[in-house]
């Protein structure tokens, strides 16, 4: 048995997420897929996380087992014969079978764009478009969403109750690039929306609609009720996972 690891970018768009869902259109199944008509048997592959629907991803990880060893720019030329354009293996290579794509992984980096500029009906499904934000503001609050927290409040309300909560983030960050924001998140993991809630949160403190201390209201009463609004999947990328 040999394991190989693969970093894959994909845009999300036309899919409904990662995780197969039966016979919808997903990643994982166009994947899947793909190694089994170059493999010529099935194979099932394990990511570092799923995405939601409509995410997209500069820097996803897989892992694989395959019966016997083929050459990893074979493999990874193989798979890609059979991807749809908009799905890519970037690097490939054969590692122990003790690595785990999501196990294994130290930390892992989202961003998130909004454009604040001019509307782009061309980027509507890259970015979200709002305007009018102050970003001193939401720089303040962003950095209150530094450190191990239970962020529980910031999940999706249909979260497994036995799931845990408690996440640590490393770093975030704002910056501004020509009419775009890019937000930075880098942390040992993300809950279900976390990341898309978080957003929602910092664009109502961008707004004036909400203090800057919200974030430590949605944090201390862990109610995802509070922080009820959750940004488009469009601006969001699983941008790097670190081993």
């Amino acid at each position: 048995m040999v394991r190989y690891k693969c970093i894959i970018s994909y845009d999300g768009h036309n899919y409904m997420g990662f995780q197969i869902q039966n016979e919808l259109p997903t990643i994982e199944l166009e994947i899947e897929n793909a190694i089994n008509k170059f493999i010529g048997y099935d194979v099932k592959i394990y990511p570092s996380g799923r995405t939601d629907r409509g995410v997209h991803a500069r820097g996803q990880v897989i892992h694989f087992d395959l019966e016997n060893e083929i050459p990893a720019n074979g493999v990874k030329s193989g798979i890609n014969a059979f991807l749809p354009n908009d799905i890519y293996i970037k690097e490939c290579e054969i590692v122990d079978l003790d690595f785990h794509a999501r196990f294994s992984a130290k930390s892992k980096e989202y961003r998130y764009y909004i454009n604040k500029g001019e509307y782009d009906p061309l980027k509507i499904n890259y970015s979200v478009y709002i305007t009018n934000l102050d970003i001193n503001r939401m720089r303040e609050a962003i950095k209150l969403l530094e450190g191990k927290h239970d962020f529980k409040g910031f999940a999706s309300a249909s979260i497994d109750k036995r799931k845990d909560t408690i996440k640590e983030i490393y770093h975030t960050e704002i910056n501004e690039i020509g009419d775009y924001l890019e937000f930075v998140f880098i942390g040992s993991g993300f809950l279900k929306y976390q990341i898309r809630r978080m957003m929602g949160a910092l664009v109502e403190i961008g707004r004036g609609k909400e203090n800057v201390s919200f974030i430590n209201l949605v944090l201390d009463k862990k109610d995802p009720g509070i922080s009820h609004k959750s940004l488009d999947g469009a601006g969001l990328y699983l941008y790097k996972v670190t081993y």
